[in-house]
């Protein structure tokens, strides 16, 4: 092999190896950042929290806060495996029930509006699902039902996460990381300029 292409294939491969670096990083910077729910279904929790906590011109909302992301992490690390597999199964039902007709929207109103009648119904078809899967059944359960059990079960831990949230905790609430003296019988607007604490 005569030096010139030599020179050309050592060459070649200094370039390999120094490239390879990049094009592995370059690879790796799409994975996942979700813990629970996949991109699809964190995207729709993103959309529906921002329905439920929509902000106004002075308060962030949901998405701003982060509270979707929290509330993936949260199920991931915290909630038990079986109530983990029924919050999958209603996601993917509440996903597969959107549609142009009956859009994000329609599926929050009807949630948080019905009648206790309508809602101690869906306890019972919810506690009846739950013991048969238990039981080890294939059990069914309504769209309406599904996506009720869902937003009911995430509506605190939304709150929770807002509220808690650094953005909306230390700049919109009292915040206090380091709790002085205890003074009692004074009003909140003396206190804390009317701002409930964040903690």
């Amino acid at each position: 092999m005569n030096r010139k292409e030599a020179l050309k294939k050592l060459g070649l491969s200094f370039g390999v190896v120094i490239a390879s670096p990049v094009l592995f990083h370059a690879s790796c910077t799409k994975r996942s950042t979700t813990h629970f729910f996949n991109e699809l279904e964190l995207q729709l929790l993103i959309e529906t929290c921002d329905i439920i906590i929509p902000g106004t011109n002075i308060l962030p909302k949901a998405s701003q806060a982060g509270v979707a992301e929290y509330i993936d992490h949260y199920i991931a690390d915290m909630v038990e495996d079986d109530e983990q597999i029924n919050l999958k199964s209603f996601m993917q039902q509440y996903m597969r029930a959107i549609n142009p007709e009956k859009p994000i929207e329609y599926w929050v109103e009807k949630t948080f509006s019905a009648d206790w009648n309508t809602k101690n119904d869906w306890y019972d078809e919810i506690n009846n699902f739950e013991k048969s899967t238990k039981d080890g059944e294939k059990s069914k359960i309504s769209d309406e039902v599904a996506i009720f059990a869902l937003l009911t079960n995430l509506k605190s831990l939304m709150i929770r996460a807002y509220r808690g949230s650094e953005l909306v905790g230390e700049q919109f609430l009292a915040y206090d990381p380091i709790p002085g003296r205890h003074i009692g019988c004074i009003d909140l607007d003396e206190a804390t300029g009317g701002k409930s604490w964040s903690l």
